[in-house]
């Protein structure tokens, strides 16, 4: 007997539902049933060339899409004002919520937001997708192990390649709610400590960003209770690539996991000899191959331009945004929702872990502003 197909509705389709759509696709458990954006016909032309069975609504008919029994999940991709709404409404019609971050706007909303859930005994899923990437699961599984004993520092770098549009900026919430809080998140989870204090010096070097009230670049130090600093910089543009960069100092060595796109992790210790494991077969080692070859198979079907050509260089360039970068990371947070959906796990992101990075966000960003510490 087939296993069941959950059925998902997802709403928004912007550049983070375009990849939910494709990581649903991709996945035996999972099957697409609406798509929900203001462009309508914009979202039936993505369904047709993906050749998907997807019906499509505008926001105004969610409650359509609510109704059908065949919508298990639903996945949140929409502005984040109107989060609340359509998570309380998908989670009283019985529908289990993945949500990109944040929930809602404030710690409140968010708190009732999760209160729903447990009334509705229904998952909610904040999704911070970095705790899914495969380098830093491991750094994280090897410090908690203690396997180059106790951890003292965490630096974080986090640069987009471009800047968004200044109209995204301005409806935001800002550099540090909106992106930063995705290293305060990452910093929680490695320390496994409570924070203690945070300093932040903002810098706009934008000036429509500064017009905007807000910074192109932030640099936070949490000091935790275990006695840990994390010291993060994140910025909204870097010349270089889309650069994310982790280092991890413990007692004795530390790790890296730099912007090299076939790098994991690598331990450094004072002789050098930890390095990071291999693949353990073809499967995973040439995943993204596979793909590629599939994907430029289709090219030759449809009379387009080859995507391998003769003058490829040797050495692979750094990613430009998320959405490759973090390829696996959506892959399998997804794939962990749909476990929880089964019953094979628990959120791996927890209500506390949600408010926990939202209160973090929120004295980061009064340090910025006060340009003083700021004690929790």
């Amino acid at each position: 007997m087939a296993a069941k197909k959950f059925g998902f509705a997802v709403l928004g389709l912007g550049n983070m539902g375009g990849v939910h759509v494709h990581n649903l696709m991709t996945s035996a458990r999972a099957s697409v049933q609406w798509l929900v954006r203001s462009k309508v016909k914009e979202a039936e032309q993505f369904v047709t060339s993906l050749g998907l069975s997807a019906r499509c609504a505008a926001p105004s008919d969610l409650d359509l899409v609510l109704d059908d029994p065949s919508v298990d999940a639903v996945v949140v991709c929409s502005p984040t004002d109107v989060h609340e709404d359509q998570i309380k409404r998908s989670l009283s019609a019985g529908k289990a919520v993945f949500c990109e971050k944040p929930i809602t706007s404030d710690k409140d909303s968010t708190a009732v937001c999760y209160d729903l859930a447990e009334t509705s005994r229904q998952p909610l899923f904040c999704a911070f997708h970095r705790r899914f990437d495969p380098s830093f699961q491991q750094v994280q599984c090897d410090v908690r192990r203690g396997t180059l004993g106790a951890l003292k520092l965490i630096r974080c770098s986090s640069h987009d390649q471009h800047y968004p549009p200044i109209t995204y900026i301005r409806s935001s919430g800002g550099i540090v709610k909106d992106s930063t809080i995705h290293d305060l998140d990452m910093s929680l989870w490695l320390s496994g400590s409570r924070p203690r204090r945070v300093l932040c010096q903002g810098q706009a070097f934008d000036p429509e960003v500064g017009a905007c009230g807000d910074f192109d670049l932030v640099v936070v130090t949490v000091l935790f209770d275990n006695g840990v600093v994390a010291v993060l910089d994140n910025g909204r543009q870097s010349s270089q690539a889309y650069d994310q960069r982790l280092e991890v100092m413990c007692e004795k060595g530390g790790y890296q996991v730099s912007n090299q796109p076939t790098l994991l992790s690598a331990a450094l210790t004072p002789d050098s000899t930890c390095v990071p494991p291999s693949h353990s077969s073809f499967a995973t080692r040439y995943e993204q191959a596979y793909r590629a070859e599939m994907e430029h198979f289709l090219d030759v079907l449809q009379g387009k331009t080859p995507t391998v050509t003769p003058d490829s260089t040797c050495v692979p360039p750094s990613h430009s945004s998320f959405a490759t970068r973090y390829e696996q990371a959506y892959r399998a947070e997804m794939e962990h929702f749909l476990d929880v959906l089964q019953g094979r796990a628990e959120l791996a992101v927890t209500r506390h872990d949600t408010l926990a990075a939202m209160s973090l966000a929120d004295a980061v960003t009064q340090a910025a502003r006060t340009q003083q510490p700021v004690d929790l």
